[in-house]
């Protein structure tokens, strides 16, 4: 942070060199940081350590962390792993993610069940959905499009009262292949929701999905992202006032192109950009200079649109189709079992929240290796 002040010419008008370095007092100002949830405890870390200093600049008061949302889908990606994937009870079952991952990337179920990166597993859950571009081609009315939603939900996607319920029955007027389906599609729909309303600038949307996902990353043992998306969510709601809590949503996305869907979160261009500067078009060895990478970051947009496009998806998707179809897993039938029923995760962190449990040492994760960089 006293690097990029410096660079930026951002100072403090008691600091002796203020005047010759030709410094903008900042006093006045608040200065918006994006990053991830190291970024978010480091900042808070130098906070506390120089809670004794005179001037506010020196305190670093002016520096008001922004969610870094691209990091915080890594995060909710990640939390739906651990929920259907990692655990091993349950795989063999027919309409388990893995096996549907067997047909949508069959050369790396080994890589799906350690640690997939985020691309991989984003692929996966989007790829699990069934599309509506057919459907959005017959251009439907508000109506149809409320009407065939909430019929939708109600037949294919778990509710909170609804699965405890059916959990509640007696196994032979239970199937459980139809409540871990309907479970998955809720928590599917849920990450899906989350990545259209960035892509198209709801922050509003965005925003209302802190809730359910900090209760996710309670019973997946995120316990750290919990707790700094309630505290950031407390921020915008009851510690900002209503005029920088307003600068903060709108800072939240950025649209590079300027086309319409096309909002991406600012941490996630800053990703992208050292991507492709330092790694794909930097070169290796003695080659790699910075000079080179310097000359060759203003041609970072004509060498992305010289890549091939992504491969065509028709086939396979339309092969877990039938799958789905052959096995009925959308259809309820009395008295089917699985060997491991998927876990609410909603209900166990609303649980544990509610009932206050302390984190013990070993439920403790640290910030995974694919919750802070991109693959």
């Amino acid at each position: 942070m006293e690097n990029l002040l410096r660079q930026g010419g951002l100072g403090d008008p008691t600091e002796p060199d203020f005047e010759s370095n030709g410094d903008v007092d900042i006093s006045d100002f608040v200065l918006l940081v994006h990053g991830d949830l190291l970024t978010k405890e480091r900042l808070d870390t130098v906070r506390d350590s120089r809670c004794i200093e005179d001037t506010p600049k020196n305190r670093f008061q002016f520096v008001v962390f922004v969610l870094g949302l691209f990091h915080y889908k890594m995060a909710c990606v990640d939390a739906l792993w651990r929920t259907y994937l990692q655990v091993k009870e349950g795989r063999e079952d027919m309409n388990s993610t893995y096996q549907h991952v067997g047909i949508l990337r069959p050369r790396e179920t080994g890589l799906m069940t350690t640690k997939p990166g985020f691309r991989q597993m984003h692929n996966v859950v989007h790829h699990e959905l069934p599309s509506l571009k057919a459907f959005a081609e017959t251009k439907p009315n508000w109506e149809l499009i409320v009407k065939i939603s909430e019929d939708i939900v109600r037949k294919y996607v778990a509710t909170t009262g609804g699965l405890q319920q059916s959990r509640a029955k007696p196994e032979s007027e239970r199937d459980q292949q139809f409540e871990n389906q309907a479970l998955q599609n809720r928590d599917y729909l849920l990450y899906v929701d989350l990545c259209n309303a960035i892509n198209v600038g709801d922050v509003g949307r965005v925003e209302a999905s802190f809730l359910h996902w900090i209760y996710v990353f309670r019973a997946t043992g995120k316990h750290k992202y919990a707790s700094q998306l309630a505290r950031y969510l407390k921020n915008l709601h009851e510690v900002y006032p209503p005029e920088l809590s307003q600068i903060v949503r709108m800072n939240m996305l950025c649209n590079p192109t300027g086309k319409p869907n096309a909002f991406r979160p600012v941490d996630w261009l800053v990703e992208r950009n050292n991507l492709y500067m330092k790694v794909i078009y930097a070169r290796s060895g003695p080659n790699r200079t910075m000079d080179y990478i310097c000359q060759q970051s203003p041609l970072i947009e004509v060498f992305r649109s010289c890549h091939h496009t992504p491969p065509d998806m028709t086939v396979t998707i339309e092969r877990l189709r039938k799958h789905l179809q052959s096995t009925g897993c959308c259809e309820f039938q009395k008295g089917r079992v699985v060997e491991r029923e998927v876990m609410d995760s909603i209900i166990k962190g609303l649980q544990t929240v509610h009932a206050k449990k302390p984190v013990q040492p070993e439920e403790t994760h640290e910030v995974e290796a694919s919750d802070l960089e991109a693959h």
